[in-house]
């Protein structure tokens, strides 16, 4: 046989081991706007030139800037009863502090349940967990002056003990400012009665540069009809992220090699986004760029978080009731294990559901997510073509269709909560 019809045959077949020699790539921290994310972009695009080709099919790069804050100073100090100051890393995206920072007493509102914050007004207070959007507005309209959140837990050593980097994103005003520290300090914090202290926060809004990866099949009789296969390739500054998400890209790497074997009827798209960990930047760039098109566009099949062994497999389906319904039939017939949840999913399928194109994410429980301990150790072939044979009969069933077999439809419910999630 032929080396290039070797090729070819190799292609047509789903493969969990080629998946996982792809994934072996990227063993490096690619956070958004940095070399680590170009170079990833300039070996996703290398592959598609060395191995994706043939009439119909078109590659292209969109560019696109995002904002994010750079921290240049972060501190909290303990003054009252006892002076220390303590490893934090700065708040994002929450602005900065007077000249000098902010100095207040300091309390411990645990969860900010409505009594503890009945008792916040002008103070710095720590809570448990992360503060997201709408807690910020909480603390905020509670009088809080500063926050402080958690991270890590408490068996961690070395490495595990620097907090991690957090951000409320889509904030339209910022009165407080905050840091995160590690959990064992918020133990001392806490045990040792710290009742004053100082914080500081200095940030300063930095333009960074990003791209989105395109490769298009052109369809059959059903070309002006468009699917979407999607992942996110950047990662967050702790890790290199394989399971979140360079699995997920090597899920789309198969199926674009599937597809361009097995040439579709309906026009696909297969997408690797960048900057989704800084605010999903990529795939809203990516719809109000094709904003025109996207009236063509039937579904978005996202993948987010993939490859682990052990976990379970959940499909979020951003669209009608009955979407659902026609998936499941589709993973029985691939005799995969599926749960599947109908509502928004905090990814990339987002943007396609806010502009109104029914969406989807696969998912898999995994461990280690936006940690340094998310390896290529932790990631399997096994997993990577179970996750990669469900999607692929997934795409190909509705790429088969003679008649598309639900409604390009979101409900109104979903729309309104991505109007929030968004604006």
């Amino acid at each position: 046989m032929r080396s290039q019809e070797r090729k070819v045959m190799e292609k047509a077949q789903i493969s969990g081991t080629r998946a996982l020699e792809f994934l072996k790539k990227f063993d490096f921290i690619r956070e958004a706007g940095t070399e680590g994310e170009q170079t990833a972009a300039g070996y996703i695009r290398d592959y598609l030139e060395q191995n994706v080709a043939g009439p119909g099919i078109t590659f292209r790069e969109e560019a696109f800037s995002f904002e994010e804050s750079g921290i240049r100073e972060a501190h909290l100090i303990v003054t009252e009863p006892y002076r220390r100051e303590y490893t934090v890393v700065g708040c994002a995206g929450c602005g900065s502090t007077p000249d000098g920072g902010v100095e207040a007493p300091f309390l411990y509102v645990e969860n900010a349940d409505e009594i503890s914050l009945s008792y916040a007004r002008g103070k710095i207070v720590m809570v448990n967990g992360i503060v997201r959007k709408d807690l910020y507005r909480k603390l905020s309209e509670a009088g809080a002056v500063g926050f402080v959140m958690l991270s890590g837990t408490p068996l961690d050593e070395e490495e595990d003990l620097r907090p991690a980097r957090r951000s409320p994103r889509g904030l339209d005003e910022t009165p407080l400012q905050g840091v995160t520290v590690h959990y064992r300090d918020a133990v001392e914090l806490v045990e040792q009665g710290a009742s004053r202290a100082r914080l500081i926060l200095r940030q300063e809004k930095e333009k960074k540069t990003s791209r989105n990866l395109v490769l298009r099949i052109e369809g059959g009789d059903r070309a002006d009809e468009i699917l979407t296969v999607t992942a996110h390739y950047d990662s967050v500054p702790e890790g290199p992220g394989a399971y979140d998400n360079m699995a997920g890209a090597a899920i789309v790497m198969e199926l674009c090699l599937y597809f361009s074997v097995h040439r579709p009827r309906r026009t696909m798209e297969f997408v690797w986004f960048g900057a989704e960990e800084k605010g999903l930047f990529g795939s809203l760039d990516y719809v109000v760029r094709h904003q025109e098109e996207l009236q063509a566009h039937r579904f978005n099949m996202n993948v987010d978080l993939a490859g682990q062994t052990i976990g379970g497999t959940v499909i979020g389906v951003t669209g009608e009731p009955a979407v659902c319904q026609i998936l499941s039939g589709y993973a029985r017939e691939a005799g995969m294990g599926v749960s599947f949840k109908n509502q928004i999913w905090g990814s990339d399928s987002n943007s396609f559901a806010w502009k109104g194109v029914p969406a989807m994410t696969l998912n898999r429980d995994g461990f280690g997510m936006h940690t340094r301990h998310d390896t290529i150790a932790l990631i399997s072939a096994w997993s990577l073509e179970r996750s990669s044979r469900l999607l692929a009969m997934v795409a190909s069933r509705l790429d088969s269709a003679e008649v598309f077999p639900f409604d390009r439809k979101v409900p109104e419910q979903f729309r309104a909560e991505l109007d929030g999630f968004f604006r």
